[in-house]
């Protein structure tokens, strides 16, 4: 009985094992003799994984198998799966060739790093040319606010000034860039397009957003809320949903 208890004791006293957050590598791809760099984030605990062209182009896999030494990955394509392997040792990426002729295809074996987890922000999106790089988290930060529904975020980068906006229950996201910083307040805009204005600013010191308003639309008031700070929200958020769009 003794026993027992003391058994007891130490399951209700130790610490949860915290959940292994996604970790990211790129990989240095490329197609002829052009450099192609394309990101790949795991989650090794669901065996997800997504792969992100510098681009912008986001696929969905799953870890088929792992072991300290290899990730097996199958990867989705049109129409079938793409396999190929991450050797956790040497950090190299191998795509397997296929000796057939004109159905042939040479082994590709590329290099890759550790780099900061990939975010939201790799959905970050604009009409007009801009630095794929703007797409790296490098000072990110996520708001979680309370909506009328659910919780809606905000991720933001105080050096690449990029602004994703996730509207609630995963019904939208929308992109924007930040337009000044000063004294602990950050200005930014965003929008569905040049139609579709929205002007903010959060306080770092209050913790509060306000969106600004348009005077005389009583559709548009200005709002004042808090919202919560957290560490920014990973790609890995969109999975299921990518999944579901055939991604």
């Amino acid at each position: 009985m003794r026993h027992l208890i003391l058994l007891l004791f130490m399951v209700m006293t130790c610490p949860m094992q915290a959940a292994a957050e996604p970790t990211s590598i790129r990989c240095d791809g490329k197609y002829y003799l052009q450099q192609q760099p394309y990101f790949v984030t795991f989650d090794i605990e669901k065996r997800h994984f997504v792969f992100e062209r510098a681009g912008g182009n986001i696929i969905t896999g799953e870890i088929s198998s792992e072991n300290d030494e290899q990730l097996d990955l199958s990867l989705r394509g049109t129409g079938g799966r793409i396999l190929l392997s991450f050797n956790r040792k040497r950090n190299v990426m191998t795509w397997p060739g296929m000796p057939a002729g004109e159905l042939g295809r040479n082994l590709l074996q590329h290099t890759c790093t550790d780099v900061i987890s990939r975010t939201v922000l790799s959905m970050f999106y604009q009409p007009e040319q801009f630095d794929p790089k703007r797409r790296d988290p490098v000072d990110a930060f996520s708001l979680s606010c309370p909506g009328n529904t659910g919780l809606y975020f905000f991720t933001m980068d105080r050096v690449t000034k990029t602004v994703v906006v996730e509207t609630e229950h995963f019904s939208g996201v929308i992109s924007g860039n930040i337009t000044g910083m000063n004294d602990g307040v950050i200005k930014f805009t965003f929008g569905r397009g040049l139609s579709d204005p929205h002007d903010a600013l959060w306080d770092e010191r209050s913790r509060s957003l306000t969106l600004i308003g348009i005077a005389g639309d009583s559709s548009r008031p200005t709002k004042v809320q808090e919202c919560t700070v957290t560490e920014p929200r990973s790609i890995m958020e969109y999975y299921e949903e990518w999944v579901r769009w055939g991604k």
